[in-house]
């Protein structure tokens, strides 16, 4: 069976991807910024994805308020590296042949490419990120690695943040998108006879590519349970075992967040900018 067949796709799916920072490593993500949704359809047949980023200013704002520094940059590439890995050892898996770099070459700059507005999303990933930065902060401040019991109450909070953020916002059944132009409140679902049928959203993209608009389709609610699901796993995980966490010293060592004092602050303006827009970047994802 082919690729094509395997990995099926639609033009008009949108296919949005944020990141985020996990507690667990594994082989495959030593440094376990993570995608979500962990989806590598897109990628493999070298068609675009949405990249999902945080609002630049609030972050900003934050690591200020936390004497922080987040390198955005490395925090972005890492979750693109870790995704293209995935993809790569899926693709093998299912096709017995290895994804070449043509492909992953015309995926990344297809996906920069695309340009849009979805204000729900925009906030949610900054409430995913803004947590996990301040309860780094908090065991920073404490002195508490993860050998002591508090930093392990810490890690299993930060799950329970996320996860009573993302149940309401799904019992909050509304979503904040730009469509034709103008700021809307679309449903996530439709419920008939207690049962949640998720809604398709449209949104206006701009493709930068081709030069073109395009109103492009996606999920919310799936974007929302697969949140929920990962970190009710990671919950779980940490309740069988007070060890199983990862050392923050992992962020230090690869300069993705350190205290002030000990790492060059950059500007988010720059970091952001040159993400969209530098194509040498896919050189440190290959």
């Amino acid at each position: 069976m082919t690729a094509k067949k395997i990995f099926k796709t639609f033009k008009s799916d949108l296919a949005p991807v944020g990141f985020y920072f996990d507690i667990f490593g594994t082989e495959i993500f030593k440094i376990p910024i993570m995608p979500i949704p962990m989806r590598i359809d897109k990628l493999v047949k070298g068609e675009s994805t949405f990249f999902i980023l945080p609002d630049i200013t609030k972050i900003n704002r934050l690591i200020d308020k936390l004497a922080l520094v987040l390198n955005m940059k490395s925090f972005l590439l890492t979750g693109l590296k870790n995704l293209i890995n995935f993809a790569k050892k899926k693709f093998q898996e299912k096709t017995l042949l290895n994804l070449n770099k043509e492909i992953i070459t015309r995926w990344f700059e297809n996906s920069l490419a695309l340009k849009a507005e979805i204000p729900s999303l925009t906030k949610d990933f900054t409430f995913l990120i803004s947590k996990f930065l301040k309860s780094y902060a908090y065991c920073e401040n404490k002195c508490i690695d993860y050998k002591n019991e508090e930093y392990h109450l810490e890690h299993i909070k930060y799950c329970e943040n996320v996860i009573s953020y993302f149940k309401r916002r799904i019992e909050g059944n509304e979503l904040q998108i730009i469509h034709k132009e103008s700021k809307l409140t679309v449903k996530l679902y439709k419920e008939k006879n207690n049962q949640y049928y998720p809604e398709i959203v449209s949104i206006d993209v701009n493709d930068l590519k081709n030069d073109k608009k395009r109103f492009m389709n996606f999920v919310p609610y799936l974007i929302y349970d697969d949140i929920i699901d990962v970190f009710s796993y990671n919950k779980k995980l940490l309740m069988e075992n007070s060890q199983n966490t990862i050392d923050l010293k992992i962020w230090n060592n690869n300069s993705i967040i350190n205290k002030r004092s000990n790492i060059k602050k950059d500007k988010f303006g720059k970091i952001l900018k040159n993400f969209e827009l530098k194509r040498f970047d896919l050189e440190i994802l290959l």
